[in-house]
C-alpha cells in the first residue's frame, strides 16, 4: 500500500490512493490515451444528444416555446456541474470525478429515452439535465493534461472520432426502432457514457494538492477578454447545433440529415485541434481565439441562407472550425500562465456553458 500524505481539512482514508504529484500529465503521460478516449466518448454522447433532443423536444413539447427546453436544461446541468467537477477532481481525483459524471450521464440517457418512448416530456427534460451534468464533468478532460499545448490539442482533437460514430449510431437506431429513433439515439448516448465510465476506472486516483495554483500568473483583464470571446463562441456554436436541425426539419430534411450535419459540425469542431496537436504547431493563443470567433460568426450567417443538406453541412463545418480555434486558443491561454486555480477553471467553464444556454434560448428569437 502506498504512503498517504495528509492535508489540513482532508480526511484520511485507509484506501490505496495513488499520489497525485507523481502522476504525469503532459503530452507523454501514460494516461493521456485514456483521457483522450474518455473525452472522445463523452463528445459522442453529446453529439447523439444534440441530434435527438431538438427533434424529441419538438415532438413532445406542450407548446412551441418549450421546444428547446430539453437542450437548455442539458446545458444548464452542464453549467451547474462545472464547479463540482473542478473541486471534486481536486479532492477525490480524476478517476472518481469522471466516473461520477459518466454515471449521471448513463442515468440521464436512460431516463430521456424512457421519456421519448412513453411520451413524457418531463422525463425527457430531467434526463437531459442529467446528461448535461455529465457534459460538465466531461469538458474537464481538457484540463486534466496540464499545461502542455500539444496534449491539450490532442485531447480536444480526439473527439473528432465521435463525428464518424454518431451517424452510424443514429442509422442503427432508425433501423431498429423507426419513429422512436430519438430514444434509440439517447440509448446510444448512454452506452457511450458507459464507455467513459470504463475508461475512467484505470485513471490514477490522483488527489491533486493544488500546489501549482500559487504559480498562476494573474492577468484579470486578459482572462475576462479570452473567457468572454470563448463564451461568445459557445453561444454561436449552440445557436448552430440547436437551430440547424430545426431548420433542416422545416426544409423537409429528417433526423438522418440532421445527424449527418451535426456529425460534420462535430468533426469540424475537433479536427483542427487534432491537426494542430499532431503537427506540434503552437499558434498564439489569444489571436487564435478571436480569429475562431470571427470564423464562427460567418458560419452563423451562412446557415440562415441554406435550404439543402449540403448547404447546411457547409455552414456547420465553417462554424465548427471557428469554435475549435476559439476553444483551443482560450484553453491554451489559461494553462500557458501556469497551473490555474480550480475556482478560475470552474468560472471559465461556467461562462462557456452560460453562453451555450443563451445560444440555445436564442434559437426561438432568431428562428
Amino acid at each position: 500500500m502506498s504512503a498517504v500524505r495528509g492535508r489540513a481539512g482532508l480526511l484520511a482514508c485507509s484506501c490505496d490512493f495513488d499520489l497525485p504529484d507523481e502522476a504525469p500529465r503532459g503530452a507523454g503521460s501514460p494516461s493521456l490515451a485514456l483521457i483522450a478516449a474518455g473525452f472522445s466518448f463523452s463528445i459522442l454522447a453529446q453529439a447523439l444528444a444534440f441530434a435527438a433532443l431538438p427533434i424529441a423536444g419538438a415532438i413532445l413539447a406542450p407548446s412551441p416555446a418549450a421546444t428547446t427546453a430539453p437542450v437548455v436544461l442539458m446545458l444548464a446541468g452542464a453549467a451547474l456541474s462545472t464547479f463540482p467537477a473542478s473541486f471534486l477532481t481536486g479532492l477525490f481525483g480524476r478517476r472518481s470525478a469522471f466516473a461520477l459524471g459518466a454515471s449521471l450521464g448513463v442515468a440521464g440517457a436512460a431516463l430521456g429515452a424512457w421519456g421519448v418512448a412513453s411520451g413524457q416530456f418531463a422525463g425527457l427534460c430531467l434526463g437531459a439535465f442529467w446528461l448535461g451534468t455529465a457534459q460538465g464533468f466531461g469538458l474537464f478532460y481538457r484540463h486534466a493534461v496540464g499545461s502542455s499545448p500539444r496534449a491539450i490539442a490532442l485531447v480536444l482533437g480526439s473527439a473528432s472520432l465521435a463525428a464518424f460514430a454518431a451517424p452510424a449510431v443514429v442509422g442503427i437506431a432508425q433501423a431498429l426502432v423507426g419513429p422512436l429513433a430519438p430514444a434509440g439515439a439517447l440509448i446510444g448516448a448512454g452506452l457511450a457514457q458507459v464507455c467513459v465510465l470504463m475508461l475512467a476506472a484505470p485513471l490514477p486516483s490522483a488527489i491533486e494538492l493544488g500546489e501549482g495554483e500559487r504559480r498562476w500568473r494573474q492577468d484579470t483583464p486578459g482572462f475576462i477578454a479570452v473567457t468572454a470571446a470563448a463564451a461568445l463562441a459557445w453561444f454561436g456554436m449552440m445557436l448552430l447545433m440547436t437551430g440547424a436541425p430545426l431548420a433542416m426539419a422545416g426544409c423537409g430534411l429528417g433526423l438522418g440529415a440532421a445527424s449527418s450535419g451535426i456529425a460534420w459540425h462535430v468533426l469540424a469542431m475537433y479536427a483542427p485541434a487534432a491537426v494542430i496537436g499532431a503537427s506540434g504547431w503552437r499558434p498564439p493563443a489569444a489571436p487564435t481565439t478571436f480569429f475562431g470567433l470571427g470564423l464562427l460568426a460567418i458560419g452563423c450567417v451562412l446557415v440562415r441562407l441554406q435550404t439543402s443538406a449540403g448547404g447546411f453541412d457547409l455552414a456547420l463545418i465553417v462554424g465548427g472550425c471557428g469554435w475549435s480555434l476559439a476553444t483551443l486558443g482560450a484553453t491554451q491561454w489559461i494553462h500557458a500562465r501556469g497551473e490555474p486555480p480550480r475556482a478560475l477553471l470552474a468560472l471559465h467553464d461556467f461562462a462557456l456553458f452560460a453562453g451555450a444556454v443563451a445560444g440555445a434560448m436564442a434559437v426561438t428569437v432568431f428562428a
